[in-house]
């Protein structure tokens, strides 16, 4: 009888550590799975367009920091711009534009404002 009662706290054992090696298969899956779908690189800029001004938040320093027309021609240049910090431009014209720093780029859309219509009752 004690025989086979040594053989069940073996078998109890060995489900003990199968499931501790099972629990930390899935914590470590859980953990990578996070990391590679969370923790992805952020862009270092981000642009919009408010009517014919860009507005560009950096979210880390950058330089040379062009913007450039449709036809890839350079309107403008900043040398910095730091981190944490705006900066805007007024384009001459409705239209697509494209801010480049270093090899990102973010093409912004700048049009005209719309009225809203009134609403009319009957």
């Amino acid at each position: 009888m004690s025989g086979l009662r040594d053989l069940m706290r073996i078998g109890i054992l060995l489900i003990g550590i199968a499931a501790i090696i099972v629990a930390s298969l899935a914590v470590h899956m859980y953990a990578t799975m996070y990391a590679t779908r969370f923790l992805r690189q952020q862009p270092p800029l981000s642009a919009y367009c408010s009517d014919t001004v860009i507005i560009i938040t950096a979210d880390k320093e950058l330089t040379d920091v062009k913007i450039l027309d449709n036809r890839s021609t350079t309107l403008h240049k900043f040398p910095r711009i730091p981190a944490g910090s705006q900066e805007l431009f007024l384009v001459p014209w409705y239209g697509v534009y494209a801010v480049q720093a270093d090899d990102y780029k973010v093409v912004v859309h700048c049009t005209k404002p719309t009225r809203p219509q009134p609403q009319v009752y009957d």
